[in-house]
């Protein structure tokens, strides 16, 4: 889910007081407003995240969003991957994930649904401060090569900073004003802010890597249930939905994953087998002997 980051106390406490919130206003069950159901066309990228245990009835264990970037490659949050309560990172076998289909809780044709074969993440990753909350999930089932699926493709990463006040596009399953999660994906229009009006808002908790998108007037915004789904601009990716302090908030924009910023290292992560130094040097005598056998 979303989390909340309770960073910067005096700058938000002084922000409740502007806008005549009390604390436990404040500290209502997040939701999401102001969006629309989602156009297949144009979110055919977003997956549903969802815990295998859970998921029972088909649809009900959902707890994040993700977006195809590959074949069978997902970016999405860290947090998402990560067990809070007993403080470890989840195992890849703990997920499943769907594509396609706009309905969480409804299997139709063309829906794919795909064990987790590997994930990725920052071992800078915090999950106190939300710093390099990027994560991967490489799937056991993806996309066939060189064929074009109905309703499901993977989106293109942007690799140039997002202008200020551009307009664009946040996607996902989570709370709606009905305070629960919705059954169909939602869209919703949110501007880039700039840096300098989000740092003031929300001081030392930006940390580098890290965007703000919403309206500052409040009313739109991303939400508990749409962790790690993409905020998209003329249809690249350009960040990641990470924290926020409530959602649609006067004053607090959600806060995203900066994808610019992690392009590199989302791009050397591939999901293959990664051995380390000494790894190769306890397979070296093995492979010696190998050769002088056929020698």
């Amino acid at each position: 889910m979303r989390s909340v980051y309770l960073g910067s106390v005096c700058c938000i406490f002084s922000l409740l007081l502007i806008f005549g919130k009390t604390s436990s206003e404040q500290h209502q069950e997040p939701r999401i407003i102001n969006g629309t159901v989602a156009n297949v066309d144009e979110t055919k990228h977003v997956v549903s995240i969802r815990l295998r245990k859970h998921d029972n009835n088909f649809g009900s264990g959902h707890i994040c969003g993700g977006s195809l970037i590959g074949l069978n490659k997902v970016l999405t949050a860290a947090h998402c991957l990560y067990d809070n309560a007993r403080k470890r990172y989840r195992k890849a076998h703990e997920f499943i994930v769907v594509m396609g289909t706009q309905n969480r809780f409804e299997r139709v044709n063309g829906t794919i649904v795909s064990e987790v074969r590997s994930i990725a993440f920052m071992n800078t990753f915090s999950p106190d401060s939300m710093r390099d909350d990027v994560g991967l999930m490489f799937l056991r089932t993806g996309l066939v090569p060189n064929r074009t699926h109905l309703s499901v493709a993977p989106i293109e990463m942007s690799v140039e900073p997002t202008p200020v006040g551009a307009t664009c596009q946040v996607a996902g399953w989570g709370r709606t004003e009905e305070s629960m999660l919705s059954n169909v994906l939602m869209i919703a229009n949110v501007s880039i802010i700039r840096r300098q009006t989000c740092r003031a808002i929300y001081g030392t908790g930006l940390l580098p890597g890290m965007l703000c998108a919403g309206r500052l007037q409040g009313g739109t915004d991303s939400c508990q249930g749409d962790s790690g789904g993409p905020l998209v601009h003329e249809g690249r990716i350009v960040g990641v939905v990470s924290w926020g302090y409530g959602c649609a908030e006067p004053g607090l924009p959600g806060v995203y994953v900066d994808i610019q910023y992690y392009h590199k290292w989302i791009e050397e992560r591939n999901g293959g087998v990664h051995l380390h130094l000494w790894s190769w040097l306890l397979l070296l005598p093995v492979l010696c002997a190998c050769v002088a056998l056929k020698n």
